[in-house]
This record gives C-alpha cells, sequence and structure tokens, in this order.
C-alpha cells in the first residue's frame, strides 16, 4: 500500500506542476517513500482539528518540495481538494510556491529560504520540552509528540542549519527528528563539487543520533529508522536517507535537470508508465488509496479524542494549571500589568529601564520566555527569578542561544508557530543583520516574535563602526509587518512594552539605547504614543515656525534644540516619534495637527540613514542624519 501512495504523491505532484508550467518536480519523486510512511503510518495528526495542540509538528524545510507536501495533505484529509491542488502556484490558492503558514491547512510554518525550517523545528522541539515540564503531571502526560522536518542538500549546506542544530544538540532535544534527502545533485549540478564533507561525522559531534545508510526509497527501511529514532530520548536524530532526484523519470532520474523545472509532457508519459499510473487521468488517486487514509483519519481521531478525554481529566484534577494553559495558548494579557506604577530612576538607558519592565512582566506573564545571542549582560534581556533552560531541565524561562544570531531568529519563529509560549530574543541592533532572514519571516508568517535590540546608535563609542549601527533602523522599518518602537526614555518604553503585549499578529523590535537618557516631560499628547508619534512640547501661543522631530535618544536633543530657540524668539514645536511607520498609518488630519502648519520649518533629528523621513517633511525641511559610519571613540565624542 505504501508503494502506491509514494506513486500516487509521483502522479499528484508532476500533475501539479505541468499544470502551473512551474515547480520543483526532484524532491516530489525522489520522497514520495517518505512521505508516505510519515503521513500513511507515522505522524500523529487530525485533519479535522488542525489545531490539536498535542499534534505531531511536521515541517518542510526544503519548501520547493511544496507539490509534494500539497499532495500528502489533501491524500490525509486536510481542507485541501484536488481543485485546490490544480490552482498550484497561482494567484490566492491555497498551493502557493513554497509553503506558507495561515495559507494552507496542514503547514505549520512558512518555509522557502533554505534551513530556517529546519531551525523553525528546532524550536518547535524546544517548545515541546518546555510545555512538557510546566504541564505534565507524575499522572498526566498532556504534551508528548515530536517534531519531524525533511531537509535536502540546500538546507544542510547553510550556516543556519550548522548553527540550530549545534545547540538541538547541546540541550539533548530528543523528540526532534530531521530526515535528510542525501540525493546529491542541487540545482547547478552534483553536490560533490562544492559539498563533500562527512555530514553524518558533524552531526555525531553535534551530539545527535545518527541513522545513515538508510535506502530512501525502501519503506521497511525508512520504517525501521523512524522506530529507532523514537527510541532516543537523550538526543535529537538525524536520518540519512539517499535517495534519487526524480525518481522514475525515464531520462531526467538523477539529474539536476529536474529540480526545478516542469518535465515535460513526454517526460510525464514515461513517469506514469514507469509507475503503472494512467496516463491520460490527472490528478489520479486510486479508491484503495482514498480507502486507506479514509481508515487512517478514522484512527486518528480515534488518538485525538483519547487525548481530549485525559486532557479532560487532567484540567479537572488540576484546574490552576488548566487556568494556566488557557492564557498561554490563547496569549492572554493581565489586566493590571502594574506598569505605570513601576518606578524606574531617571536618567537611565532605556535598555535598562526595559529589563526592569521585562522582570516585572515576567512575573505576571507565565508563558514569556527568551533569551540573548549571548549577551544578556549587555542587553539586559534576562529573567533574573525564572532559571535557564538546558539539559534535562526546561522548567526554565531564559534561552541561551549562544552566538548564533541566524538560529536565533529562527528558533523563536519555530516556538511562537508551536503556540503556548510568547518568545523574545536580544542582541546588539547592529547584528539585527545577521538574522534579518528570520526576522522577515516572522513578519511574513504573522508571529508575535518580540525583539530586543540594544545598543542603538552611535553612541555605543570605543567599540566602534563595526559596531555601531547606522542603516539598521531604516532596514527594518521597511520590512512589512515589522512593528519598529524606539523609545525616548524610561515611560516611553513602559508605553512600548504595552504595544508589544497587545500585538499577537505580527513581530514587534524594540530598538533601545546604550546611555542614560533623561526623563522627559511630556507636557502633552502622551496618551497619543499609540498612534506612532505624538508632541510633547508646551501648547504654543502662536504657531510654530520650527518643528522638530525625533526618535528615541534624539528625542532629548530636539527638547535641548527647542529651549535654544525659545530663547531666541523663534516659537518651535518638539514631536516625539518613537514608531514612524505607525505614525504614517495615522489619519491626515491628526498628521497635520501634530506637524502643524505646512510653512513652518521642519526638522528631523535621528542617528540613522534616515531616507524614509522625508515622507514627513516639506518644502522647507533640515535633516541631522548619519552619512557615513561611525568611529572608535568615546560616546560622548562622537555625540559632539
Amino acid at each position: 500500500m505504501f508503494n502506491k501512495i509514494a506513486n500516487t504523491v509521483r502522479g499528484l505532484a508532476v500533475d501539479m506542476i505541468e499544470t502551473a508550467n512551474s515547480g520543483h518536480p526532484g524532491l516530489p519523486l525522489g520522497c514520495a517513500e517518505i512521505g508516505a510512511v510519515l503521513f500513511g503510518d507515522v505522524l500523529k495528526y487530525d485533519s479535522s482539528v488542525q489545531d490539536w495542540p498535542d499534534r505531531d509538528r511536521f515541517v518542510l524545510s526544503a519548501g520547493h518540495g511544496s507539490a509534494w507536501l500539497y499532495s500528502l495533505l489533501h491524500l490525509s484529509g486536510y481542507k485541501l481538494s484536488l481543485e485546490d491542488l490544480k490552482k498550484f502556484r497561482q494567484f490566492n490558492s491555497k498551493t502557493p510556491g513554497h509553503p506558507e503558514y495561515g495559507e494552507t491547512p496542514g503547514v505549520e510554518v512558512t518555509t522557502g529560504p533554505l534551513g530556517q525550517g529546519f531551525a523553525n523545528a528546532v524550536g518547535m522541539a524546544l517548545a515541546e520540552k518546555m510545555l512538557a515540564a510546566r504541564f505534565n503531571t507524575d499522572d498526566y502526560e498532556i504534551v508528548d509528540h515530536h517534531t519531524y522536518t525533511l531537509l535536502g542538500d540546500g538546507c544542510m549546506m547553510e550556516g543556519i542549519t550548522s548553527e540550530a542544530a549545534s545547540l538541538a544538540g547541546h540541550l539533548g532535544l530528543g523528540k526532534l527528528i530531521a530526515i535528510y534527502d542525501d540525493n546529491g545533485i542541487c540545482l547547478a549540478g552534483e553536490t560533490k563539487a562544492t559539498f563533500t564533507e562527512s555530514v553524518a561525522d558533524r552531526f555525531r559531534a553535534y551530539n545527535w543520533k545518527v541513522i545513515d545508510h538508510i535506502n530512501g526509497h525502501s519503506i521497511e527501511e525508512f520504517k525501521a529508522a523512524i522506530i529507532k529514532a523514537k527510541e532516543t530520548e537523550d538526543k535529537p536524530t538525524l536520518i540519512i536517507a539517499k535517495t534519487h532526484i526524480g525518481y522514475g523519470a525515464p531520462t531526467k532520474h538523477d539529474s539536476c535537470s529536474c529540480h526545478g523545472a516542469p518535465l515535460g509532457e513526454e517526460e510525464v508519459k514515461g513517469l506514469k508508465r514507469n509507475l503503472g499510473l494512467p496516463l491520460e487521468d490527472k490528478f489520479y488517486v486510486s479508491s484503495e488509496v482514498k480507502e486507506f487514509f479514509e481508515n487512517r483519519k478514522k484512527q486518528l481521531t480515534k488518538k485525538r479524542e483519547e487525548w481530549e478525554n485525559k486532557f479532560t481529566q487532567w484540567a479537572q484534577k488540576y484546574p490552576e494549571l488548566k487556568e494556566q494553559w488557557d492564557k498561554a495558548l490563547n496569549l492572554v494579557i493581565p489586566q493590571d500589568l502594574e506598569l505605570d506604577s513601576l518606578k524606574i530612576k531617571s536618567p537611565t538607558a532605556t535598555r535598562v529601564a526595559s529589563s526592569i519592565i521585562l522582570n516585572k512582566l515576567a512575573d505576571k506573564i507565565p508563558y514569556l520566555i527568551g533569551g540573548s545571542a549571548d549577551l544578556s549582560p549587555s542587553t539586559k534581556a534576562y529573567l533574573d527569578n525564572y532559571g535557564e533552560v538546558q539539559k534535562d531541565s526546561f522548567k526554565g524561562r531564559n534561552l541561551r542561544f549562544g552566538v548564533r544570531e541566524h538560529a536565533m531568529g529562527a528558533i523563536v519563529n519555530g516556538i511562537a508557530a508551536h503556540k503556548g509560549l510568547r518568545p523574545y530574543c536580544s542582541t546588539f541592533f547592529v547584528f539585527s543583520d545577521y538574522m534579518r532572514p528570520a526576522i522577515r519571516m516572522a513578519a511574513l508568517m504573522g508571529l508575535p516574535v518580540i525583539y530586543i535590540f540594544t545598543h542603538d546608535s552611535i553612541m555605543v563609542g570605543e567599540d566602534g563602526p563595526t559596531h555601531q549601527p547606522v542603516e539598521q533602523l531604516e532596514s527594518l522599518r521597511i520590512i512589512p509587518n515589522l512593528k519598529v518602537i524606539r523609545p525616548a526614555d524610561e515611560e516611553e518604553t513602559k508605553l512600548a512594552w504595552k504595544e508589544v503585549l497587545k500585538r499577537t499578529k505580527g513581530p514587534t523590535a524594540l530598538v533601545l539605547s546604550r546611555q542614560d537618557l533623561p526623563h522627559l516631560e511630556k507636557c502633552r499628547g502622551i496618551k497619543e504614543f499609540p498612534r506612532g508619534g505624538y508632541i510633547i512640547s508646551h501648547k504654543e501661543k502662536e504657531a510654530p515656525q520650527v518643528v522638530l522631530m525625533a526618535s528615541g535618544s534624539e528625542v532629548s536633543i530636539a527638547v535641548k534644540v527647542n529651549l535654544i530657540l525659545k530663547v531666541s524668539g523663534i516659537t518651535s514645536r518638539v514631536v516625539s516619534i518613537p514608531d514612524r511607520e505607525e505614525f504614517l498609518r495615522q489619519e491626515k488630519k491628526y498628521i497635520e495637527e501634530v506637524l502643524g502648519p505646512k510653512d513652518a520649518l521642519r526638522v528631523v533629528i535621528e542617528a540613522n540613514t534616515g531616507q524614509g523621513w522625508y515622507q514627513l517633511l516639506n518644502d522647507s525641511y533640515y535633516t541631522v542624519f548619519m552619512k557615513s559610519f561611525g568611529k572608535s571613540a568615546p560616546a560622548q565624542q562622537l555625540a559632539d
């Protein structure tokens, strides 16, 4: 039966790709047996209840093989019809070119950039361990599932895979099973031209169990490998499955020509002839295969119902844990965070203010967890009272990612996509560049990840231009669905954290200072903070001649300039704009009210390259931006 399922997947996948005249047939043909075993025998899921909390997670890290995944999801009973398969890669279809979170039932994360999905899977496996430590009791194991990921040669070459695999091995994530589609072919040719290391030895060095020399086309060998992997509890497992890309294609078998282009009509006919599939009947699924998956669905539904009965008993016996569970899965925020009454001395760096706030929030929000890329003493993003996550100890709430920024970003994406925890991660702002692809994926998926970026300007000082962010602020502001907030003092930092917690449909970046900043007297407008920008200076007796705009540490400079202008008899206004993109989304009337008369001189002060600010300027303007990289010197000297 599993061979019939495999050939059905091959037929569906090539029909999808030929109909679209676009796609990647190599992986679907080469990994069909792997898919048949996973979805037909191994994975624990219920396609009728997609968000079952204790389902196994499967991540297709090699996202270009999406036709393989969509075929299997269709057969497994997810709400993905043959009509949906026929619309593969078409506008607004449920079957986009690469798997997209929220677009296709059964897809756990968006994948495509190679290696991201593997690191997401590490995050999901870590989330499972942490939730099990929190909610399982001696008599009830309500969190008990595996995370599987399929990756190819491209994923295996990417640096993010090495970073994430190293951390997964260190933590001993025994319920993580990675399957390596080792076919020796990449887009441009054979992998021996660029990739000759021993992957098995590399992963053993990472403290993984490695099961190699597996024939990826043998149902029996692959099943046996999965059984061995599931028996291993103290470390993750890598199954190295030798496969043939384009398996069954008469002339493109084992060729890079089938990696990323349709096979063509004659090649498809030859393939179907080789596989014993009907030549003219496109999108063919036999009655036997349909019946098999109908029975499988009944078995899986029974498993899910058994879990629900167990969960009900657990909830009745442990109502306090049940209450925490519900709040965590729904990211419920307590009504009173007690931030307004929180005393923070001034002047203080916004990174320090954020640390005080974060620790206060940790007491109120048990599902808030996170860590940094080996920088917690500097970024202050550490929960002082809540221990660390280490191997065999997953009750802590502080994650030590090591100097692995890219993996850190993708791992917290996996944690957020898993659900049940609200993750943050932290590093110096300049090193946000090292994790930019993961930030982009969080924004694309709409995941509620929190970024705490500190040391946000040339005021880093002596470390010099390698550590002084100049272009990073603008580069993050242009990412769609990423909220970027740069608070000016400890009070704005409190308000920024409130905005962070309210936002559950996308990531938010807090951009914070290294240096101390004074408390700013906000004479009006503070209630408008959520609108991204507001007036903080006294109400003018007459229309302002100058409007001073700034964010973060430069707002205090704008306040000083305002006082100088006042002494000189020039009427001016100070506008704090902690979230410029949010401010630009406000109605025109509000923006005009804040920015004042059109004939006023508009001045922007920001330690950043500043390109996006011109949307708020008029014919009469002056800008104080960074026009070059910084220098290694004491911070005050650089400021002067």
